[in-house]
């Protein structure tokens, strides 16, 4: 039988299979158009493409376990390499997606020329631990149990879900060389992920020496801080961790591999402090800068659950924001777009390295970020939510196939998916046995097809145990665990001020057709839900939060963390 990999062989004999290094580049002080349209090349050759792919790529992959396959003829072909990039704390705020106006990303954007962009996709943990462990494993929070961050590297001692289980793990199994650098994993050392690491050094740093901040100073409070700041530091590119991750990923692509290869690169900005060179800050003028919308009243329809949990006292608020006519407000989007743009440069060193690489022709581009973030909406500074800014995540899913011609217009998908996919995805790809485990849905149907028939209604994301939201193309919907609801219709409400389930909703008509859907959309909520995972963190982000790790059991009657 045929496989998506000899379809993918068979198009590259086609003129324009190849991606072009001149696409990625250094960012300029104007924003890219990213929705422009301009005409395809070859139509034939995409509809040939997209017919073959559909009618072999239904059934799940099986093929040789070795780093090659054989085509029709019995010549040996390799098994394409897979490069993941991962960016922490990346919102929509890139040019392809439009989420803000002033953000300059053309190496992200160019990226999604090349392949699907999925514009409703979805983390399935707002906070970094659950979502990386997530992904990684290829399971929902409620099936491992890790709902929020786990300590050290404990998820290791962990052989029923994560210990020689995930992704990068799998790959290695069957024949890969992994390799990764920065921050892929968390609760789970990258050295035991991957054969060859190439470090973390500086954390989230560089940052001032004796604990200096520039404009954020934690307020008094017994729970658990932030590093959230920002400002220009440190003087150089040199002295960031994703410069040097970038380059130790250039260095693995100018090298010569015996075997396939997985290589994950995980960017740490923008993820808080918001420190890059004062050279990316010049990039957004001050006054400039343009600030999300917000509606200051957004809190009074919400469930007094809703406000509870979501509760950040030691993180950054609107009337911290807005004092002195916005001016830490404006500069925090400054920096935030700064970390931004300069990640995005980053990224397009990585890019133009694999675009000149022998490997350029046969190397999948995956690319993502572990959850969104609020910049000054919903009354916050942070992730840690389960509405749309914290959920809401860049997914591009780039194959050596997908080049045609520079001038194309943008491939999207709407139907919702989440980062849970990119396991059996990459499996399906990549031409490797099915993962039992997984689940996921590999996503290569939607690669090519803006509808599937049969695809999930709605993704989910979980915030705590028994707090869960849906989105599916239309509505989220978030149920609490003491059973309370929000509703949301993104037709007319994109920005979630209207709880349709809330006080606000007056019309019994209305909140009776509300109810029905949201009773609909329930089925798609767990029915059970693991325990809190040994390696839970005890320190609470709220009042609300320390109640609940010990009704859960994770912090004990009298806290030794405290």
């Amino acid at each position: 039988m045929i496989e998506i990999q000899q379809v993918v062989h068979m198009f590259l004999a086609f003129p324009g299979g190849r991606r072009s290094e001149s696409d990625f580049s250094r960012p300029t002080s104007r924003p890219i158009d990213s929705q422009s349209t301009h005409p395809r090349s070859s139509l034939i050759k995409w509809t040939f493409l997209a017919a073959v792919i559909f009618l072999f790529s239904l059934p799940q992959m099986s093929g040789a376990q070795d780093e090659q396959q054989s085509n029709d003829d019995g010549e040996a072909r390799p098994k394409p390499n897979v490069l993941l990039i991962m960016v922490d704390d990346l919102n929509d705020w890139i040019g392809c997606m439009r989420g803000h106006p002033g953000t300059q990303t053309p190496n992200i954007d160019a990226l999604s020329r090349e392949g699907v962009l999925f514009m409703n996709a979805h983390c399935q943990g707002p906070i970094c631990g659950p979502s990386r462990a997530s992904l990684l494993s290829g399971l929902y929070p409620h099936t491992t149990g890790v709902y929020q961050q786990p300590t050290k590297n404990n998820l290791e001692k962990d052989e029923e879900h994560f210990r020689g289980k995930l992704l990068p793990e799998y790959f290695a199994q069957h024949g890969y060389e992994t390799l990764g650098v920065g921050k892929i994993t968390h609760g789970y050392s990258e050295d035991v992920a991957f054969q060859k690491y190439g470090g973390w050094k500086d954390g989230f740093g560089p940052k001032p020496e004796g604990g200096k901040r520039f404009n954020y100073e934690l307020p008094s409070s017994p729970y658990s801080g932030t590093q959230t700041d920002w400002g220009a530091f440190p003087e150089r590119d040199e002295q960031m961790p994703d410069f040097r991750s970038a380059s130790w990923a250039i260095e693995q692509l100018e090298s010569d591999h015996e075997k396939p290869f997985f290589l994950a690169v995980g960017m740490v900005r923008p993820h808080v402090p918001f420190y890059v060179p004062e050279k990316w800050f010049e990039q957004f003028p001050l006054e400039n800068i343009v600030l999300p919308k917000f509606y200051r009243e957004d809190q009074n329809d919400l469930p007094e659950l809703g406000i509870r949990i979501h509760e950040l006292p030691k993180y950054p608020n609107l009337e911290f924001l807005q004092a002195n006519d916005d001016e830490q407000y404006r500069k925090c989007v400054q920096a935030y777009l700064a970390c931004i743009n300069f990640v995005d440069f980053q990224i397009g060193r990585v890019l133009r390295a694999l675009m000149t690489s022998e490997f350029a022709d046969n190397t999948i581009i995956v690319l993502c970020s572990d959850h969104g973030y609020h910049i000054g909406e919903k009354d916050r500074v942070s992730k840690h939510s389960l509405w749309e800014e914290s959920t809401h995540v860049p997914l591009i899913i780039s194959l050596p196939v997908h080049r045609s011609d520079p001038r194309e217009i943008i491939r999207r998908n709407d139907l919702p998916v989440g980062l849970i996919d990119l396991y059996p995805t990459l499996v399906q790809l990549c031409g490797l046995p099915e993962n039992p485990s997984n689940e996921g849905e590999s996503l290569v149907p939607l690669l090519f097809h803006p509808q599937v028939e049969g695809w999930r209604e709605a993704i989910l994301t979980t915030y705590a145990k028994g707090n869960h939201a849906l989105r599916t193309q239309t509505h989220r919907l978030i149920r609490y665990e003491d059973g309370r609801f929000e509703l949301y219709d993104h037709t007319s409400d994109p920005e979630e001020w209207n709880n349709l389930a809330g006080p606000a909703q007056t019309s019994r008509a209305a909140m009776e057709v509300n109810f029905e859907l949201a009773q609909h959309l329930s089925q798609y909520f767990p029915t059970t839900e693991a325990d809190y995972h040994p390696s839970t963190s005890r320190s609470p982000v709220n009042a609300w939060f320390e109640e609940h790790l010990k009704a859960n059991g994770v912090i004990p009657a009298k806290n030794p963390d405290k």
